[in-house]
């Protein structure tokens, strides 16, 4: 059983995917203070308009990832619905109806790359990387030295393919980090709200690889 009070502590980031139909959305939030089953969050602003979640036929998933397992869990039997915290603050209120399941964030086909490119944390200048590789909804990267941010922390990640077809700046929660018998740093990363792109260009990748392995090119 998971310790939910555990995994949702002020300032923990949150992601809420919504589906209906084929299509999905993501967004993104930030755990305000947890009352009973209910998640207080910060209000999720579409054009500087709270969302409100209650439409018909839409299927709503929440996740967070736990830094100190550094495991990604899952709810899915949501209520989400707008109100005020110790009543001034406007915040989305997310009652969980369902206990968490754990996602298994290597499930998903992942193609090696090793592609150069850029590490933005905060303010700080961005860093080089190599994007060693990625999946529709993750990357892992190296860094040379040991990154400015803690497990859990959001960075952008900016690459290109390079044919120059697929041009990336992604928002990533870092979920893993090791350090390797060669000095580099390694990062495994959640992509936040994945642009459709992401999906397309690792389809591309996976069919060259196919040609390459079966000697067709």
């Amino acid at each position: 059983m998971v310790d939910v009070t555990a995994i949702t502590n002020p300032g923990v980031p949150v992601v809420i995917k919504c589906k209906r139909d084929k299509s999905v959305a993501e967004f993104d939030t930030t755990v305000v203070e947890l009352v009973g089953d209910c998640l207080l969050c910060e209000p999720i602003l579409v054009d500087g308009k709270a969302i409100n979640f209650q439409v018909p036929g839409i299927m709503l998933e929440m996740q967070i990832f736990d830094k100190n397992t550094a495991k990604i869990y899952a709810w899915h039997e949501l209520d989400i619905k707008l109100g005020y915290y110790k009543k001034k603050t406007l915040c989305q209120l997310i009652y969980m109806r369902d206990d968490p399941v754990e996602i298994n964030r290597r499930a998903g086909y992942r193609q090696y790359v090793a592609i150069p490119g850029k590490m933005k944390y905060f303010r700080d200048p961005p860093m080089d990387i190599i994007v060693r590789d990625v999946s529709n909804a993750g990357l892992g990267f190296l860094m040379d030295e040991k990154g400015a941010f803690e497990t859990g922390k959001v960075v952008r990640v900016v690459f290109s393919d390079e044919e120059g077809r697929f041009k990336f700046d992604l928002k990533c929660q870092v979920v893993r980090e090791r350090l390797m018998d060669n000095g580099k740093y390694e990062y495994g990363c959640m992509v936040l709200s994945p642009p459709q792109s992401l999906g397309a260009y690792v389809a591309h990748k996976q069919v060259e690889e196919r040609k390459r392995v079966l000697g067709h090119i």
